[in-house]
């Protein structure tokens, strides 16, 4: 039953090799990307934002003609300027994206605007009901699961998160510091039909095959909790 993705930028090979790569995908997924953040379009690509804009809109184009499914990741959407990121977000749905990541790459944002960002992109993307928000927070402050908690109050319906909280530098969001929050306050409605049980074990397999200490006063699933 899960979808495998294959990530890429946004470049056509890249997408051509994720297409091999998913071939034996029951139900695959391409993930396709570019940074739209003044920073990025400047010092990374040297371009403008109607270039990347083009990008983004024909690699999600060429993704589409191979499966149904194809996210687009903004990358340093955590520091774009929300009314470009509002016009990236409804082209790349206009071109078949079906989730939209929301990536806070640097893991710089607070969890308030974070939240106020996925809120804007909800209230200001006209065709935001034909895609998915996705967030995709990292732990550089120790803010990773706050704001992916801050995301899905405010309308994201993915988080992308992993085990003991695994990632380049400080991390991502751990998965189950946010599947027991969301189990924890019910009154937010938000049930991801997770079997908390299993957690501690899936923890430890991951720490283990990986060689990864879990630190005792990890939240959730350290030995001291």
């Amino acid at each position: 039953n899960a979808s495998v993705c294959g990530l890429t930028r946004a470049v056509q090979n890249d997408i051509d090799v994720a297409v091999k790569a998913l071939k034996h995908a029951k139900n695959p997924r391409i993930h396709t990307g570019i940074g739209t953040s003044d920073s990025h379009i400047k010092h990374k690509f040297n371009s403008t934002r109607d270039k990347i804009l083009e990008r983004a809109v024909e690699a999600v184009k060429y993704s589409k003609k191979y499966v149904d499914d194809v996210e687009f990741y903004a990358e340093d959407a955590g520091r774009t300027d929300n009314d470009f990121l509002a016009i990236v977000c409804e082209k790349v749905i206009d071109a078949g994206a079906t989730v939209l990541n929301i990536p806070d790459t640097t893991g710089y944002c607070l969890p308030y605007e974070y939240g106020k960002k996925i809120s804007y992109l909800m209230n200001n993307v006209k065709n935001i009901d034909k895609a998915t928000i996705s967030c995709h927070c990292h732990n550089d402050l120790g803010l990773a699961t706050a704001n992916s908690i801050e995301g899905v109050i405010n309308g994201a319906r993915q988080i992308e998160c992993t085990i003991n909280g695994i990632g380049e530098r400080a991390g991502n969001t751990s998965l189950e510091e946010v599947v027991m929050i969301l189990k924890q306050h019910e009154e937010l409605n938000l049930d991801t039909n997770i079997n908390t049980k299993l957690l501690l074990e899936t923890s430890r397999m991951v720490s283990d095959l990986m060689g990864m200490i879990v630190q005792p006063n990890k939240a959730i699933v350290g030995a001291n909790a």
